[in-house]
């Protein structure tokens, strides 16, 4: 009977273990964690949400601060007071708001910010050392538009708007930001910020391209050229584009 308890105790903690690995990508070291499926960052100490879904994380170990950029704002969570600093702001696009924090944080202090200018010049620097960070295949281009290493999505950070949360393939070119997605290319000029898109509905559904392209045009207004065609993109760039669909396509 002794051997059969122990062997049943065993298998939970087999199993405990495996759910474990399961739900969290990162080691909880320092009591926060970041949830596999979710992506939420958790300070599992006090068993508090951080933010709800994250799309760039960096931690700056002498000081013991974790900053994030979230789908609910952008922070820095100092692990061992418990005390989060934070710019709320709701990232828009698909599938967002449903990430924004609602129920109060009640066992962290939380002292909210107006803007990002109201944050110290050591975690402005720690910010950008956040976005420049290229773990997991992330890319920040021009101070502005940012493909998160946790997420499929492409991001305008000034408009706090996501371009597209379906990446396939992104190049970086000298003058240009190619982006391969489900359904059809975006290319974004480095200079104007001008951004064309070509999407194939048959890909992605006119509803989905609809939808997609009225959120575009009313933010960007004239800076949004619609192509109708593969041959109004230059021959470089639809080269490039192509080649990024074709290395898709033959990983999977």
């Amino acid at each position: 009977m002794k051997k059969v308890c122990a062997l049943i105790l065993l298998g939970l903690v087999i199993i405990s273990t495996v759910i474990y690995q399961y739900y969290y990508h990162d080691g909880a070291q320092n009591n926060i964690v970041i949830m596999d499926e979710s992506h939420e960052l958790v300070d599992t100490s006090i068993d508090e949400s951080i933010s709800n879904r994250i799309l760039a994380m960096y931690l700056d170990e002498p000081y013991y601060y974790y900053y994030y950029l979230g789908y609910d704002g952008i922070g820095r969570y100092d692990i061992k007071n418990h005390k989060l600093d934070v710019w709320e702001f709701t990232v828009y696009g698909d599938e967002t708001e449903q990430n924004k924090l609602y129920h109060p944080r009640s066992k962290m202090i939380v002292n909210k910010k107006n803007k990002l200018e109201d944050f110290s010049k050591m975690d402005l620097d720690n910010f950008e050392k956040m976005l420049m960070n290229s773990d997991r295949g992330a890319k920040y281009f021009n101070k502005r538009w940012y493909h998160s290493g946790y997420e499929a999505t492409f991001l305008d950070l000034d408009n706090h708007l996501i371009i597209t949360n379906d990446v396939r393939g992104v190049k970086d070119t000298a003058t240009k930001i190619l982006i391969f997605n489900v359904s059809g290319f975006i290319i974004i000029d480095k200079e104007t910020n001008d951004i064309q898109v070509y999407f194939d509905e048959s890909l992605a559904g006119k509803k989905v391209t609809d939808s997609l392209i009225a959120m575009l045009k009313y933010t960007y207004g004239d800076h949004l050229v619609l192509l109708n065609s593969l041959d109004e993109i230059g021959e470089e760039e639809r080269s490039i584009l192509l080649q990024l669909r074709d290395n898709y396509v033959s990983k999977n």
